[in-house]
């Protein structure tokens, strides 16, 4: 064998030797069957992930169809447009209220489930 070849043949060999090392430490997707949420971890050392994203159902945590500012209080950038989102001011944001708010500031799609 050439000094190229085993080369060659030694970092294919180290490279696939360390492949399930970097697949390990991977978290695979949440499968929309389980509707399973990632779980966040804990740990100081590993850098914040961003927030995960609520349903407009999970927000609605008494279920009447629409959020309150302490429903909403949950996601910030929710929680600063509440107000203006809110068309009728009567504290209660519905899904239609936010789906307007979104399409008159050009935020196009809720990213939140707003349907029931």
């Amino acid at each position: 064998m050439t000094r190229r070849n085993l080369a060659t043949t030694s970092a294919l060999l180290i490279l696939s030797a360390a492949m399930p090392l970097a697949f390990a430490q991977q978290t695979p997707p949440p499968t929309s069957e389980t509707g399973a949420q990632p779980q966040q971890s804990t740990d100081a050392a590993t850098p914040a992930a961003a927030p995960a994203k609520k349903t407009w159902s999970e927000l609605d945590t008494d279920k009447n169809g629409s959020l309150s500012k302490e429903e909403a209080g949950n996601i910030p950038s929710l929680q600063a447009v509440f107000d203006q989102a809110d068309s009728n001011a009567d504290g209660a944001l519905t899904g239609e209220e936010y789906k307007t708010y979104l399409a008159s500031n050009g935020k196009g799609q809720p990213k939140a489930d707003t349907q029931r």
